[in-house]
């Protein structure tokens, strides 16, 4: 069942442009869960949708009460890099001291949920262009990455064999921390929700406009 339709990546897209007018910081993880937050509780009604910023659970950031049944979301940022490559992190596994136990937590997890909304963030040097994907939970977890036989095992971590739909690794050094590279041809159509491109000198610009508009005496010089 897919939750997106055309109004939820209308107010995904404009409140990306809006949460840009008031920072310059681009937008990650934290603004991302809360972007999708008030996309929700606005189409939905607030008390239908269920976020909190300081849950430490690993899958689950955003319940949405939909009419027919609950949805479970699982909000990601990630860098698309050199306009072909999704670089997202994801579970850290130090608690797991085998490959197999460490395939078997994110096999586990990935049935806690039931999409990825996914924004991907492009910087550029005038605009930074945002890519949104809605990606079914086990797009992320399908069967060929959960074999312990299709990974190899190298001094920095484990990392997945060549010849599979993307790459991916399980870092040593970073808590054992699981990188996905995924070339942009791996989402199909279907799961791509849109984009957004915001330039770099309207960013944060917002914040002054409402200092000037509060303050018009006071406007520096």
């Amino acid at each position: 069942m897919q939750i997106h339709h055309q109004r939820v990546a209308e107010v995904l897209q404009e409140l990306i442009a809006f949460k840009s007018g008031t920072t310059r910081i681009p937008i990650k993880s934290d603004s991302w869960e809360e972007i999708i937050w008030a996309t929700f509780a606005f189409l939905e009604g607030e008390h239908k949708v269920h976020w909190d910023p300081q849950s430490h659970e690993q899958s689950v950031d955003i319940v949405v009460e939909l009419e027919k049944r609950v949805i479970k979301i699982s909000a990601k940022s990630g860098v698309i890099k050199r306009g072909a490559f999704l670089t997202i992190s994801s579970y850290r596994l130090t608690t797991f001291s085998s490959l197999r136990d460490k395939l078997a937590f994110i096999r586990h997890q990935h049935m806690s949920f039931d999409y990825y909304l996914i924004c991907a963030r492009e910087d550029k040097r005038e605009v930074v262009r945002y890519s949104l994907f809605q990606v079914a939970a086990e797009r992320l977890a399908p069967s060929w990455l959960l074999q312990p036989a299709h990974w190899k095992k190298e001094s920095s971590g484990y990392v997945l064999k060549d010849g599979f739909a993307f790459k991916a690794k399980i870092v040593f050094k970073m808590s054992n921390q699981l990188w996905y590279t995924i070339p942009l041809t791996y989402f199909s159509q279907d799961e791509s929700v849109g984009d957004v491109e915001i330039p770099r000198e309207a960013m944060g610009r917002g914040l002054l406009q409402y200092l000037h508009e509060k303050y018009p005496q006071q406007t520096g010089k």
